[in-house]
């Protein structure tokens, strides 16, 4: 006989109601257990762990206080490793960026940086982290990457001497980017001041390029969105470029062939038919005559320019011609390159190019080899009340100043005074070492006895290539002995031989010319737009400038040094 419903019924929920209060006291039980042993350890490695890091942190710290970045960053990397979830670890990972850096580990630096600005976005030391990845990158030559990082910090920084580093940093780097990383970058600083550089970059990148509508487009988005921008002359240059249409592979040659200076255009003529004859230069060469006359120079380099269609022109002519000629190629956006010119006043106009033998340039040589070379500290200077003069004299007063040394008396006369004894005794009151003497060949000579009668024989002269005459020491005779000048260096016993290979007559002015086109050798598929550029790569730097002393009536060759050289 089975039990009733109701009661096997009650019977089912008792043995279910046991279950279920077993199991739910073993539950609490494990709960319990789980909830209370855990916890404390938990709590316990915590503790332990911050504890640690804070005794690593104070080595490191203390290590760091002492610039011992080595032993800082044992600690500070111990704790990056093993204690993320404490105190110490943002300031260690900050801490041991900046000793990373400290210690040239510029990659290692670069790492721990950008975790840090990732973990850390809120974090005070936010941009000074920021600048240390992009100093990072920039030691790293990774142009893009720094110029990325130290632009958002120049945009969102507030101290002055840390953004002007950034931004100097900026400009150097933004020349070297491609156009596609200009691109991002404008793309990514387009409402920040800072665009009006970047914007110019990528201008002249796509002109360099040949991307005529590319460049007119941004260098037009230059000038509207900044009017008043520092790139306004630039940006019509370029575009002046631009409109000039393709390059047309000829180069213009402007020679006296006639008139005064025949003598020296006929022989520079026979070098431009040796460089012709054997096909020597990626361009062709077109030669009209200048009649050693400005006016005619200039309507020379009119019929090459319209006519011909020349890309360039190079102009081995007289000072009075090479006025004119500037003035006509600014006008036409047509680089002009002046071989013979020794006057720097011609390097400073836009688009035309000396090979840096200028008086400015021998002023400032014979400024740091009688600073350093010779051990002068004192010196005066004297000139004639001359533009030119001036400015070679000022060349090498300033050249004294950057060097550590002192101009004691820089003291003008009028260029037709015949003595010149106020102004001496003036700068002997001043007792300098050694007298520079800004002035042309016969000027030397008239005033080397003057210099010595009125008590500073025992001076040292210093000067340009207008000592370099033979007129010098045989007609200032003792008075001119010791004296120390720079001059260009004389013909490279190379050059020579080629030139005698070749036929062609061996002296100053060929070799020069000779020299010159060789270097342009290297100008090859040029566009308009970076032709002025290429054309100053290939002739900066490559004049050798000599030092010589006057002994016994000779010159004597002290030191051959590059222009640019210490």
């Amino acid at each position: 006989m089975g039990l009733p419903v109701d009661t096997a019924f009650f019977l089912i929920n008792i043995e279910e109601m046991k279950k279920l209060i077993f199991l739910a006291f073993i539950g609490f039980l494990t709960l319990n257990c789980a909830y209370i042993r855990p916890k404390g350890a938990t709590d316990l490695d915590s503790e332990r762990a911050a504890e640690r890091a804070a005794v690593a942190f104070e080595r490191g710290n203390d290590y760091f206080k002492r610039k011992d970045y080595s032993n800082a960053l044992i600690a500070f990397e111990e704790i990056v490793t093993k204690y993320t979830g404490t105190e110490s670890y943002e300031p260690a990972l900050y801490l041991g960026a900046f000793c990373q850096y400290k210690l040239a580990r510029f990659k290692n630096a670069v790492n721990f940086g950008e975790k840090y600005l990732k973990e850390f976005p809120n974090s005070k030391y936010y941009l000074n982290s920021m600048s240390l990845v992009g100093e990072s990158y920039f030691h790293l030559n990774e142009d893009y990457e720094a110029t990325y990082y130290l632009t958002k910090y120049y945009v969102q920084a507030e101290d002055s001497s840390g953004r002007q580093k950034a931004f100097e940093r900026i400009l150097e780097m933004l020349p070297e980017l491609s156009i596609g990383e200009l691109e991002k970058l404008h793309r990514i600083y387009m409402a920040e001041e800072i665009d009006e550089h970047i914007l110019y970059h990528l201008a002249q990148a796509e002109a360099q390029k040949g991307r005529k509508e590319d460049a007119e487009r941004d260098f037009n988005l230059l000038m509207r969105r900044f009017p008043e921008t520092r790139y306004l002359y630039e940006a019509e240059e370029y575009k002046r470029f631009i409109s000039l249409g393709e390059a047309t592979g000829r180069a213009g040659i402007l020679l006296p062939l006639t008139g005064k200076f025949s003598n020296i255009g006929q022989n520079l003529l026979s070098v431009v038919r040796t460089f012709e004859r054997n096909k020597m230069l990626p361009f062709s060469l077109h030669v009209l005559d200048t009649k050693s006359d400005p006016i005619d120079a200039t309507l020379a380099a009119a019929r090459l320019v319209e006519d011909l269609g020349v890309d360039f022109l190079i102009a081995p002519v007289s000072s009075f011609e090479a006025f004119t000629l500037c003035g006509f190629a600014y006008g036409k956006a047509i680089p002009l390159i002046l071989p013979m010119s020794t006057e720097g006043r011609f390097a400073t106009i836009p688009l035309v190019f000396t090979q840096g033998q200028s008086h400015e340039d021998q002023a400032r040589m014979v400024a740091r080899y009688s600073a350093y070379d010779m051990g002068l500290n004192r010196f005066a200077v004297l000139y004639p009340e001359e533009s030119h003069h001036r400015s070679t004299a000022q060349s090498f007063a300033q050249e004294v100043v950057r060097n550590n040394r002192e101009v004691v008396a820089m003291v003008s006369f009028p260029t037709d005074s015949i003595t010149i004894k106020r102004e001496l005794e003036a700068i002997k009151e001043k007792e300098p070492g050694a007298l520079f003497l800004a002035m042309d060949t016969d000027m030397i000579i008239n005033a080397a006895p003057q210099v010595a009668y009125y008590g500073l024989d025992d001076i040292t002269l210093l000067g340009t290539d207008a000592f370099h005459s033979e007129r010098v020491p045989r007609l200032g005779e003792k008075y001119v002995e010791g004296s120390v000048f720079v001059a260009p260096s004389a013909i490279d016993v190379t050059v020579s031989r080629q030139l005698e290979s070749a036929r062609l007559p061996v002296n100053e002015f060929t070799a020069r010319f000779y020299t010159m086109l060789l270097q342009l050798r290297t100008i090859s598929n040029y566009q308009r737009s970076n032709l002025p550029r290429l054309i100053g790569e290939t002739l900066r730097g490559t004049e050798i400038l000599s030092v010589y002393q006057i002994e016994d009536g000779e010159f004597i060759k002290l030191a051959d040094i590059r222009r640019g050289g210490g």
